[in-house]
């Protein structure tokens, strides 16, 4: 697969240019990752390629919603739902999906090494015991 041709797909768009830059920036930043770590396939290339439309989309929705919050005034005066900020909402959930897919998320379980566990009178007392 080759890369996607993102100056045409955001053409019609107002703010197409940026975000056909933003697409690209995305792009060139995961395709090194995933080359980099020996990850790269075409199917991983379609991956990416879903994940960069997302990263774009969240990127260009987010200060819109952060302006107005998930609630605003309607035009009777009352409150009303925001909808931008469930459509928000569920482009983070396909972004995480989509790194999940890829290998991009570090689950905590593998981060490291744990801390070493909090001394307690309970373990000082059984240190002094030893191993059996």
């Amino acid at each position: 697969m080759k890369k996607p041709v993102y100056s045409k797909l955001y053409e019609a768009m107002d703010d197409g240019a940026a975000r056909a830059k933003a697409a690209d920036r995305e792009w060139k930043a995961l395709f090194s990752d995933l080359e980099a770590r020996g990850q790269l396939t075409d199917q991983r290339k379609r991956i990416v390629d879903r994940l960069v439309r997302e990263r774009v989309e969240y990127e260009f929705l987010a200060p819109d919603v952060a302006a107005e919050g998930a609630v605003k005034k309607g035009p009777n005066g009352g409150d009303v739902f925001n909808f931008k900020w469930s459509a928000l909402q569920k482009v983070k959930d396909q972004i995480l999906k989509l790194e999940t897919a890829l290998g991009l998320i570090v689950d905590k379980g593998s981060a490291g090494i744990a801390p070493p566990a909090k001394k307690t009178k309970a373990s000082k007392y059984l240190d002094r015991l030893g191993s059996n």
